[in-house]
């Protein structure tokens, strides 16, 4: 679909540069007749060499313009997005409202960050995403650095239609977001975080939060299971490595340093086996995981799964 929605741009990038080649090659008409005399020699050679070197620049920049022009037709086209989000900024933070599309306001979530605890984004991996930008006071800028686009957030009268955003994020991984326009004393604090996680987990992640789910308190472990620690930091595990018991319940102790969701999901040939709760940190939480037969499973985050990884070895 984007790459029709390009095409207009490219028919408008040829008619701007169509004109300007035919301009040039009927400069062709002004060159200089065959000389002859040597000093006529060394004037034409110092003619033609002009004419190159402002030629090969003239037609970098031709090329530049049509690329760009296509560039901004392809990354501006709308698309039929599977998330749409209400942004809305204000002095010092954000509100992100996710739109349900069924008009009925009950199904939506709503966020709204604070200078302490900044808001986090989640988001489906592989799928568009629009972003409906507004503003309750003064001039903000969402901006991403990882996704190399920002869009002013203006605070339009109403009648105007505010400012959108659409993108797909490719990778799943922790972004980090803030304002780009300074916007007053707190403008450094105007921060949140994009968690981009594969479809499935983001389901999850968002019925938890729309049911207002807390992590599970605490539970008492089954009498003599084993209880086995795991720590999430900087968007990593503190091992690679895990080893149960075979053939019996054990616990395992994750704790959540970071101020983003992680979870702990444990797979063996691609199947999913267990899939404990996403919880964002700083907090703590105990799965309970039923026994697993003896063999080699992997364990991962499902909202980093591929830099949060390991092997677990049931024995």
């Amino acid at each position: 679909m984007q790459r029709w929605a390009a095409r207009p741009g490219v028919r408008k990038a040829f008619r701007i540069a169509g004109p300007l080649l035919v301009m040039a090659l009927l400069g062709g008409c002004l060159f200089p007749p065959t000389p002859e005399t040597t000093q006529a020699k060394d004037v034409f050679t110092l003619y033609v060499l002009e004419i190159v070197w402002t030629a090969i620049p003239t037609i970098i920049v031709l090329f530049l313009f049509v690329w760009s022009t296509i560039t901004l037709s392809t990354t501006q086209a709308k698309s039929d997005p599977a998330v749409t989000i209400e942004v809305t900024g204000f002095q010092w933070q954000w509100t992100f409202h996710y739109l349900d599309g069924d008009n009925d306001p009950k199904n939506d979530y709503s966020v709204t960050g604070t200078a302490a605890n900044p808001p986090v984004m989640g988001l489906p991996t592989g799928e568009p995403i629009r972003l409906i930008l507004k503003s309750s006071d003064v001039i903000h800028s969402f901006f991403v650095p990882h996704f190399l686009v920002k869009r002013d957030v203006i605070p339009f009268p109403n009648g105007i239609n505010p400012n959108e955003l659409e993108f797909t994020v490719s990778d799943p991984g922790t972004y980090g977001g803030q304002c780009a326009e300074f916007c007053g004393d707190l403008h450094s604090k105007m921060t949140f975080t994009v968690e981009a996680m594969a479809p499935a987990a983001f389901q999850t992640w968002l019925a938890d939060a729309k049911a207002g789910k807390t992590p599970p308190p605490t539970g008492t472990p089954p009498p003599g299971a084993a209880v086995i620690k795991l720590t999430a930091q900087n968007a990593a595990f503190n091992t690679s490595s895990l080893q149960v018991p075979a053939g019996k319940p054990f616990v395992i102790h994750f704790d959540n340093k970071d101020a983003v969701a992680h979870n702990v999901g444990i797979y063996q040939g691609g199947k999913e086996v267990f899939t404990g709760q996403i919880v964002t940190g700083p907090t703590t939480t105990d799965y309970q995981v039923p026994a697993l037969a003896a063999g080699s499973y992997t364990f991962q985050c499902d909202v980093h799964p591929t830099q949060m990884t390991g092997t677990l070895v049931a024995k």
